[in-house]
């Protein structure tokens, strides 16, 4: 089966190095950016590029699969321009940890049968396809939403390919989706913002000798590539927004314990601790 991937970033590198192995596909990429599509063609993770999405209109590409594998308001704007291939044979699918906006996209087109937004719950810091790697989603979640017009060949076909690249698939609707991942992990990212930030604050310009290595882990969120964290944050602001204001009222809490209540602060501390010992 013909597989195009639309952006060679870590997730679309990474499925194209793992696809790259079998016999059953030809993996073809789109990407604005030339040294990657040169990186993923010299390391013949790809077979071959596309001058253009109009080439998807060709007859070659029926029963194909797409995969938007781009920062979320690029996915936005391509899967707007897929718009010719709604209802179509092909598959379309799509890699970003927020739905709700994409799924505004499918209920003006009345929700076409052949799109299933996929969530693979893995990834890095470190951003591109030069960090692309084989099996990054191994043994990893991959979220599925979808409407209940989408068509069980579209759905069967997203289903396998997560399969296949060693993920465990799970469904999700996706404005519930989008409520849950606010808090699972676009809150950390924003903990780790600010965190930052709060140091950057601070009048101490050697605070790096002064941490130890947790600290150093929990600011590794913030390395993050800025461009998909703004997007992330701005398209899925309603619920995350919530979730500070969760947050807030947690520091709260222990911000009082701290201060006015030492004598329950280690039964506060031990209640989380085994909460967090049961569910992580």
């Amino acid at each position: 089966m013909k597989i195009t991937i639309i952006g060679l970033g870590l997730i679309g590198g990474s499925i194209a190095k793992t696809l790259s192995g079998s016999k059953d596909h030809q993996i073809l990429a789109f990407d604005t950016n030339q040294s990657s599509i040169s990186n993923a063609l010299e390391n013949q993770s790809i077979q071959e590029s596309l001058e253009s999405l109009d080439d998807l209109k060709r007859i070659e590409y029926e029963d194909s699969l797409v995969i938007i594998a781009t920062p979320p308001s690029v996915t936005t704007d391509i899967l707007k321009s897929l718009e010719f291939l709604f209802n179509s044979s092909v598959t379309i699918t799509d890699t970003t940890s927020t739905k709700s906006s994409l799924n505004k996209i499918l209920q003006k087109f009345n929700f076409p049968e052949n799109i299933i937004f996929s969530h693979p719950v893995a990834g890095s810091h470190l951003s591109g396809e030069i960090n692309s790697i084989d099996d990054l989603f191994k043994g990893k979640s991959t979220i599925l939403s979808y409407h209940d017009s989408a068509a069980s060949l579209h759905v069967n076909r997203v289903m396998s390919l997560w399969t296949e690249l060693g993920s465990k698939v799970s469904v999700l609707d996706a404005e519930l989706h989008d409520q849950i991942f606010a808090y699972s992990s676009h809150l950390p990212h924003v903990a780790a913002y600010a965190l930052l930030n709060t140091l950057k604050g601070l009048d101490q310009d050697d605070l790096a000798l002064f941490s130890g290595g947790g600290l150093g882990e929990f600011l590794r969120l913030a390395s993050s590539s800025p461009e998909m964290w703004t997007d992330i944050f701005s398209m899925n602001e309603k619920n995350i927004s919530s979730a500070i204001n969760d947050l807030v009222q947690s520091l709260n809490i222990l911000q009082d314990k701290i201060e006015n209540d030492p004598k329950s602060l280690q039964d506060f501390l031990s209640e989380l601790k085994a909460f967090k010992e049961s569910k992580f």
